[in-house]
């Protein structure tokens, strides 16, 4: 299903930004109203603020919240919260049917009610314009007592933005995410089906049989297989949050408790700074004893509540009759095998189950492995033991025939050396094959290799000719002349003459390759990278050198060294795509084993795609052709300079600090196109920090100074607009 997302350019599919405009105005309110009250006597709200306002810059920036997630006022003031909620006739209800949420999605009828959201069937007016055959969605609501909840909301968001990162057929895809009027909202694909909850309770009392029970089993360890490969932890998996449609296909939900393992780091994303790791929100009955101790979910906890789940498809049981992990561990609970679950899928499940401190370090995929594994039959075993008997007693007459025939070849050895004895007045041109073909006993092969000696070197060094004054090559074909001597060498090892030859040949090589290595050092040193017309290239060159000598050892001088070390440094500060292409291949070819290089180099490589992108897009554009800007590959190579400047906003106390580091995004962002989304992204969080600036100081009842704050994250929003509006 695809969503228009240029729909209400105002509310973005990432979140909705035009809260924060509601959020500006109602700050500007409260800015006045405090100016208009400094000299009045405090009323009892005022004492209240005080209460909650006596924090500093330093703890309240410390909260990362998104300004995506931000639905109350700055001003906090109780009497104007009271009125909004008189005035909402949804405040304490579910939303009526034809309510419309962002002016797209229609309310039809309530499908779910959860701990702290309601799910609704929806039409989505867009798709249904464009003549979609099933405009339906499934818009997910948190539920009004928690709106003024930050985790509540925080953690709606995040189950948005971890599922919209995750592409699998078993995974519920979610199309859109925002707030409306204080509505926090997710926009899910609409399933028809019922959940394993449900499945189980139709299967009672003894559960589905095995083989139906894994085509579920495969279904959700293949979605769990690709989250853990992507690094995110479902972490409150259970029955209620898986479901199967009516064609079979099973669906995990809900990824609101959901955290991401940071074991790798994309290398197209800027540092952030990770969200504390307490789980909110887990099912007890399915929760391991690391979430139930308050530990950073893992795999293995996914793991856990996956076997917990599998057991309870083939018996309709919970594997400790409900009881929490914890709780089954002091009460020293055992677990039973199920009975119509075969030993060797129960062994992984109890492996998994088991209670002991230390976790089961099985993955999803080896745990799929086992699940489905077939045992060899007997017959198999049987049949494998009758061919290796057949093949042994196949082997006993086979020997016992080769035996038989030995007698009548020691018969034939006695004829052929009265013929050998006549070999020794062989014509010289049918001596080598003679020496060639092993039928020679050693004292004949000796006399022939002596009497035609002179010949036969004589030979040897017309082939050498032949190849030395070969036309069809630049350079002579110093491997087969070695040959030639290796060759002669077999026949005639102490010859004084080969040995002379043979030190010819080595001094004419060295000779050679001394003169190529003599023409690279000198490109190298005038940092002549690209050939110039008529001439070789230095990798060019090099391949001479190795197509002569096999793996030369050549080492480039020490001031090509140093001139390759500033080019390098130079190219890389200037994120001159086309220079690194070629300082690349030079980089990897001469100076990969110099200490000095490594770094950059190695910087170089990994950035290497990026490159060869961004370096084929600026060609193309000197050539007059219209290429799409290469937006991942420039975030590879600016990665470090958001980098800094996330480091820069992250250390920010002071407004000052924030307004020198809005002229160094300004300074990035023109050497950037104008919908460069990573620009955009960094004058958002720097927005952000702005209106928490702004908060701290209206608390202080530093009026001027807050509204200035407020101003200058209006004007970062605004910059962020006419970005999109370029795009």
């Amino acid at each position: 299903m695809s969503v228009d997302k240029n729909e209400d350019k105002g509310q973005q599919a990432s979140g909705d930004k035009t809260q924060l405009i509601k959020r500006s105005n109602s700050n500007d309110d409260a800015i006045n109203e405090n100016s208009e009250k400094k000299q009045s006597v405090k009323s009892k709200e005022d004492v209240d603020s005080q209460k909650s306002d006596k924090v500093i810059i330093s703890d309240t920036l410390s909260d990362k919240t998104e300004i995506k997630n931000i639905s109350v006022n700055i001003s906090k003031d109780n009497t104007e919260s009271r009125s909004h909620s008189q005035n909402n006739p949804m405040t304490n209800s579910t939303l009526p049917a034809g309510h419309v949420v962002k002016s797209r999605y229609v309310i039809e009828a309530l499908i779910g009610h959860g701990g702290l959201c309601d799910v609704y069937r929806a039409k989505d007016k867009v798709l249904e314009s464009s003549g979609a055959s099933n405009p339906y969605v499934a818009l997910k609501v948190l539920q009004n007592e928690y709106v003024d909840q930050p985790e509540t909301a925080r953690m709606l968001i995040r189950e948005a933005q971890h599922t919209q990162t995750l592409s699998h057929p078993n995974i519920i895809r979610v199309f859109d995410f925002g707030v409306d009027n204080r509505t926090y909202f997710i926009v899910m694909e609409y399933l028809d089906g019922e959940t394993v909850e449900q499945l189980i309770q139709r299967s009672r009392p003894s559960g589905l049989p095995l083989q139906k029970a894994k085509v579920i089993f495969n279904q959700i360890l293949d979605a769990l297989i690709y989250a853990h490969s992507v690094d995110i932890v479902h972490a409150d998996l259970k029955p209620a949050n898986i479901m199967i449609e009516s064609t079979g296909r099973v669906k995990i939900l809900d990824f609101g408790v959901s955290k991401t393992e940071r074991i790798k780091q994309d290398q197209y994303s800027a540092k952030r700074k990770t969200d504390d790791h307490v789980v909110v929100g887990y099912t007890p009955n399915y929760a391991s004893i690391n979430i139930l101790a308050g530990n950073k979910p893992k795999r293995e906890d996914d793991l856990f509540a996956f076997a917990c789940i599998a057991y309870e498809l083939v018996s309709c049981k919970h594997p400790y009759n409900r009881t929490t992990a914890d709780l089954a561990l002091k009460q020293a609970l055992s677990l039973t095998k199920p009975a119509s679950l075969p030993w060797y899928a129960w062994r992984p499940l109890k492996e998994i189950l088991s209670l002991s401190t230390r976790q089961s370090s099985m993955s999803a995929s080896e745990l799929k492995r086992r699940l489905n594994q077939t045992l060899t039959p007997k017959l198999t075993v049987a049949a494998l033991i009758l061919l290796t008997f057949s093949i042994t007693v196949s082997m006993f007459r086979h020997y016992e025939n080769q035996h038989a025939t030995l007698e009548s070849v020691a018969a034939e050895q006695v004829k052929e050396m009265s013929h050998l004895r006549d070999l020794l007045d062989t014509p010289f041109d049918q001596v080598l094959p003679l020496l060639n073909s092993g039928e020679l006993p050693p004292v004949v092969r000796a006399g022939l290799l002596r009497y035609h000696q002179n010949a036969l070197l004589g030979d040897f060094e017309r082939q050498i000719d032949e190849i030395l004054n070969a036309s069809n090559s630049e350079y002579p074909d110093y491997d087969k002349v070695e040959s030639v001597l290796k060759n002669a060498a077999i026949y005639y090892p102490d010859s004084h003459r080969l040995e002379l030859l043979n030190l010819d040949i080595k001094s004419s090589k060295r000779s050679t390759l001394l003169s190529i290595e003599r023409q690279i050092n000198s490109g190298l040193e005038r940092a002549q990278y690209v050939a110039e017309d008529g001439e070789k290239s230095l990798i060019n060159l090099y391949d001479d050198l190795n197509s002569i000598h096999t793996g030369y050892p050549f080492v480039p001088s020490s001031l090509a060294s140093e001139v390759f070390g500033d080019h390098l440094k130079r190219a890389l500060n200037q994120r001159d795509a086309i220079a690194l292409q070629t300082l690349i291949t030079i980089g990897n070819t001469f100076f990969a084993s110099f200490e000095e290089h490594k770094q950059r180099l190695a910087a170089s490589n990994s950035m290497k795609d990026a490159i060869e992108q961004m370096s084929a897009y600026l060609v193309a554009r000197e050539n007059g052709e219209e290429l799409d800007y290469p937006q991942d590959a420039a975030r590879v190579l600016y990665k470090n300079d958001f980098d800094g400047l996330y480091l820069r906003l992250e250390k920010a106390s002071t407004i000052n600090n924030l307004d020198r580091l809005v002229v160094e995004i300004d300074k990035l962002a023109s050497e950037l196109p104008a919908n460069f989304n990573d620009i955009a992204e960094l004058r958002f969080q720097t927005a952000n920090k702005y209106l928490q600036f702004s908060d701290i100081l209206l608390k202080k009842r530093q009026a001027n100074n807050a509204r200035s704050a407020m101003k200058k994250a209006n004007e970062l929003l605004q910059q962020i607009d006419r970005g999109n509006l370029k795009s």
